[in-house]
């Protein structure tokens, strides 16, 4: 499964939270984050249909409006990012993927030492 842009993966972030989505609930939950820069309606609409396109969205008519519903759920599609991460970085070699998670700064001491220990086992 290819990896997602940063903005494609925020959407999908989102309607895997929230469930089923027109392209104007994606747009105003988006505008209303303070945080999130400022982008164009066409802009969403344009991410959700290539999402749709590379099968990780499914557009369904509406009454109104089209509804984009995931197809891939989350547990799968991250799961997925992280083989792809242990098989290319890491050779396929999962001890030498948690090695490198013992080494990161931003993880709480006390887990990174829990992972030290499973490498080292």
């Amino acid at each position: 499964m290819a990896p997602l842009g940063s903005l494609q993966l925020r959407i999908m972030h989102h309607i895997w939270a929230k469930g089923p989505r027109t392209v104007h609930e994606v747009h105003d939950a988006f505008h209303a984050d303070p945080t999130t820069k400022r982008l164009a309606y066409t802009t969403y609409l344009t991410v959700l249909r290539n999402l749709t396109k590379r099968g990780f969205l499914e557009q369904i008519k509406g009454d109104r409006a089209h509804v984009f519903a995931p197809l891939i759920d989350e547990r799968t599609f991250k799961l997925s990012q992280v083989r792809q991460v242990r098989q290319i970085l890491f050779e396929g070699k999962a001890d030498s993927l948690l090695s490198y998670l013992a080494l990161d700064d931003e993880i709480d001491v006390e887990k990174r030492e829990k992972i030290a220990d499973m490498v080292n086992t």
